[in-house]
């Protein structure tokens, strides 16, 4: 059947007024796109869809395109108790192909409450994904952040973001399924395995990628990666997809040297491991020259909190330790090393952080020696909110925190000296 050139121009009528009618459009009924129709948002226009089913989004013949390419140009599908599979038709923007890439998402356990969901996509212009982040996502590097390696090369150049707002509790996903284009994993800086990328989001919550590591099966024919289901718990607002030999991150929570009883005691703990053999401990007395001192094997695969402990007995007054990680195909990495003497000591603490009846935050430090110490605080997303080097003496005493420029809420305090670094939280209600 021939088509009316005037049913076309309709549709561009109707993308118009998106644009222009208070960047958002509302549809209680069903948005059908036939025939290849192109829907484009620019300047963070959104479209909002009132129906839950999941044909409220309806292609017909040969489909259509939605150009997202930005985190706040989205559909805001008000979804609510529903279940199903929901499907946007995203594409590239036209200047770069006009690449159809659809994202599915299929909701196995519906949400309580009058909860939507808010879908985008778009790409970046360069495999260096911490310049264009989501807004909730704040490094691209290991388990801790701000201060993390950037391992962006791992990772395609784009994301995604199904963020799901307004429910009690959220749905589960009984499976999504991602599509990506060659190019964002085959340019230039990227050094990615097409066969093994897998899906992987950021915990807004804890501020890190690591607590999950990359899941799903690839289809490099079709372009897609297909997660499993995953729980309420873990279905998070940003997500990309990376390599899952070398994902987002290496989870080394901590690597500590401690002197108890006359002996030095380091201890370390990760998150998750990937094809952990095992870790080797390394020794030096002048920081540039070491030597291992023993092997402690890891747990191969884990997604849970691993705890390691080795015990060096033949001490010195001053010492540095390194930890090694080798995979079980040879590849070594290597961590931060920490310093760590046994005499006269006295361990850095962080006694208490107390709001007090005067409206004053005093953070109570128990300080081993005379010297310089770094001081921080961040908020719950790990955004750094100020950072100090101060000359403390030995003792307790009382550090008064500046809190005039910041809400009520959790924060992190954290101070550190060249043998440790620790951290507390604490709450602030004034």
């Amino acid at each position: 059947m021939k088509r009316d050139k005037h049913s076309k121009r309709s549709i561009y009528v109707v993308m118009f007024m998106i644009i222009l009618s208070s960047n958002c459009l509302y549809s209680q009924s069903r948005l059908v796109l036939n025939n290849d129709p192109w829907i484009v948002m620019n300047n963070n226009a959104y479209i909002v869809l009132g129906n839950s089913n999941a044909n409220a989004i309806t292609l017909a013949g040969s489909g259509g395109r939605i150009v997202s390419e930005a985190e706040n140009n989205k559909i805001r599908w008000n979804i609510g108790t529903s279940t199903g599979t929901y499907t946007l038709p995203f594409a590239d923007n036209l200047a770069e192909g006009g690449t159809k890439i659809p994202l599915s998402l299929t909701i196995g356990t519906s949400g309580t409450g009058a909860g939507y969901i808010d879908f985008s996509t778009y790409d970046g212009a360069t495999w260096n994904n911490a310049l264009y982040m989501p807004s909730m996502v704040t490094h691209m590097g290991q388990y801790l952040s701000p201060n993390a390696p950037n391992n962006s090369q791992k990772a395609i150049d784009r994301f995604w973001l199904l963020n799901a707002q307004g429910y009690v509790t959220k749905p589960a996903p009984g499976s999504m399924v991602f599509t990506y284009i060659d190019n964002e994993h085959t340019a230039g800086g990227n050094s990615i395995t097409e066969s093994v990328l897998g899906a992987q989001r950021f915990n807004n919550g804890t501020n890190q990628w690591g607590d999950m590591l990359p899941i799903g099966l690839v289809n490099t024919f079709s372009n897609t990666v297909t997660t499993p289901a995953i729980s309420a718990a873990n279905f998070f607002a940003a997500w990309t997809l990376s390599d899952s030999n070398d994902p987002l991150p290496i989870s080394l929570l901590s690597f500590n040297a401690n002197c108890e009883n006359s002996n030095i005691v380091l201890k370390w703990t990760t998150a998750s491991e990937q094809n952990n053999h095992y870790f080797t401990v390394m020794k030096s007395f002048d920081g540039y020259t070491f030597a291992p001192i023993g092997t402690v094997l890891g747990n191969g695969n884990s997604n849970t909190i691993r705890n390691y402990l080795f015990v060096d007995k033949a001490y010195q007054e001053k010492a540095y330790y390194r930890l090694s990680q080798t995979d079980f195909d040879g590849k070594t990495t290597s961590y931060d090393l920490v310093l760590v003497s046994c005499e006269e000591y006295l361990p850095l603490d962080i006694i208490s952080v107390n709001y007090n009846s005067n409206q004053q935050v005093f953070a109570y430090l128990q300080i081993p020696t005379n010297g310089n110490y770094t001081i921080n605080m961040y908020d719950l997303k790990g955004s750094l909110l100020f950072e100090k080097t101060l000359y403390l003496q030995k003792g307790v005493l009382p550090l008064p925190l500046d809190i005039s420029k910041i809400s009520d809420g959790v924060y992190f305090f954290s101070v550190q000296n060249d043998f440790q670094k620790l951290s507390k939280k604490f709450f602030l209600n004034r």
